[in-house]
């Protein structure tokens, strides 16, 4: 996939999409900028790093997280011998949509959790709009990634 410009961007929502060359073969484009631009403006945080993501390649690439919900990861106590030691609380990311330089995805939610090959991805508001591979049309509003459906329950909503 390469980085996408904007000749040939279908609107000036889009964050990823494919063209096809003279040829028949399909090329896919991600607007990396444009979508960390997206989460700043809707209030979501992102991240960008390189790693292994097994369920998706064997390979390193660079993944770009927009995090909806932080969370916590509880504290733990180690004994060796004499010693104990504590390890913090660690803040991890808890709804979150990552998309790596392939144009594939890892989506959770409170939910769920999935990953998704991108043909197609562009923004309304702060809905993603999403077209896959095997041409399903998913609609992430990132909005309902923020409030835990849980806690709605739990307060009689």
């Amino acid at each position: 996939m390469t980085n996408g410009s904007f000749r040939g961007k279908p609107s000036k929502s889009h964050i990823i999409w494919t063209r096809q060359t003279r040829d028949g073969a399909t090329n896919k484009q991600f607007d990396h900028s444009h979508f960390e631009k997206w989460a700043s403006h809707c209030g979501f945080d992102f991240e960008e790093a390189t790693r292994v993501d097994h369920d998706r390649s064997d390979e390193p690439r660079t993944q770009y997280r927009c995090v909806f919900t932080w969370g916590q990861i509880e504290g733990e106590t180690m004994e060796f011998g004499d010693e104990e030691w504590s390890f913090g609380n660690q803040k991890t990311p808890r709804t979150f949509i990552e998309l790596d330089s392939e144009g594939v995805a890892r989506v959770k939610g409170w939910t769920f959790e999935t990953v998704l090959n991108i043909v197609e991805m562009r923004h309304k508001g702060p809905e993603l709009l999403i077209k896959t591979a095997s041409g399903d049309k998913k609609r992430l509003n990132g909005r309902k990634f923020v409030e835990d459906p849980r806690e709605r329950q739990r307060d009689g909503g």
